[in-house]
């Protein structure tokens, strides 16, 4: 599963996947950071932001960095172009490039083979 945002209307891949497009940004369940598109296939999760090695070290690898029943916490900064995702066993706060002057920002959710359930709350006022 691949949590983070985008620009508005960019068209999803061969796989239905969004998180390849050069505006996207974010963090895949298997700890694989995204920016401006670019990931890995190994998990490039910097130390400084695992919170929890112990409870991560213990997961399946696909699964390291949120996992069935955690919350995911988004917080898109755009005046500081940073975005934040926090979970249970990581907190990883990126910068986020404008690709183009005036970009706007969709969440981004994408989801590979098997069943998901994820409920959106809105922010605490």
């Amino acid at each position: 599963m691949f949590i983070g945002v985008s620009a508005p209307g960019i068209q999803p891949d061969w796989t239905g996947g969004t998180y390849a497009d050069i505006t996207s940004y974010g963090l895949r369940s298997d700890g694989d950071v995204v920016s401006s598109g670019q990931g890995s296939v190994f998990n490039n999760l910097p130390a400084s932001a695992i919170t929890q090695v112990d409870v991560l070290n213990k997961r399946h690898r696909n699964d390291r960095a949120f996992t069935a029943g955690d919350e995911v916490v988004v917080v898109l900064d755009c005046a500081a172009s940073t975005l934040r995702l926090q979970s249970a066993t990581v907190n990883l706060t990126m910068n986020v490039e404008k690709k183009v002057p005036a970009q706007q920002w969709v969440l981004n959710v994408n989801f590979w083979s098997g069943e998901y359930l994820v409920q959106m709350l809105p922010a605490d006022s």
